[in-house]
């Protein structure tokens, strides 16, 4: 039964140094995705100037709201913070919006350019993926008392 105990915590001390280890590397994209909203935001800017038509900034929104959250999600993963599920629950339900309004924007699109624009990137999807796999090591950890 010791020995049994012995791998459980070893198991959990394990996963909650591996949790911390990954929201230091999600604390960083964070910010380079921080940074990449940040230029979008720019180049909207740029183009309304230009041509003197609003923008549609949903990308831009989306990847700055993504960012904060993504950066706060790792911080609390970084301090074993029990608390990572309320940005990391935001994150994916935002995600989960965009996901929904790029399909209806490429439903409504009316010619190729359009429905260019209104495709998730690859990133994207793979950025989402690894949420819901942070996600459910997160509630494993959580259980195994990894998380406080």
């Amino acid at each position: 039964m010791t020995s049994a105990f012995a791998w459980y915590v070893i198991f959990a001390v394990t996963l909650q140094w591996l949790l911390r280890l990954f929201g230091a590397f999600w604390i960083f994209g964070g910010f380079l995705v921080f940074q990449e909203a940040r230029q979008a935001i720019f180049i909207d800017d740029a183009l309304e100037a230009l041509t003197q038509e609003p923008e549609d900034r949903l990308v831009s929104r989306f990847l700055l709201l993504g960012s904060i959250l993504t950066i706060l999600s790792g911080a609390c993963l970084v301090l074993a913070s029990r608390w990572v599920f309320l940005p990391l629950s935001l994150l994916i339900l935002s995600q989960m919006v965009y996901f929904a309004l790029q399909r209806q924007r490429y439903q409504r699109a009316q010619t190729a350019e359009e429905r260019e624009a209104a495709l998730v990137s690859p990133e994207t999807v793979n950025a989402f993926k690894v949420c819901w796999v942070v996600a459910l090591a997160s509630g494993l950890g959580w259980v195994m008392g990894a998380l406080r």
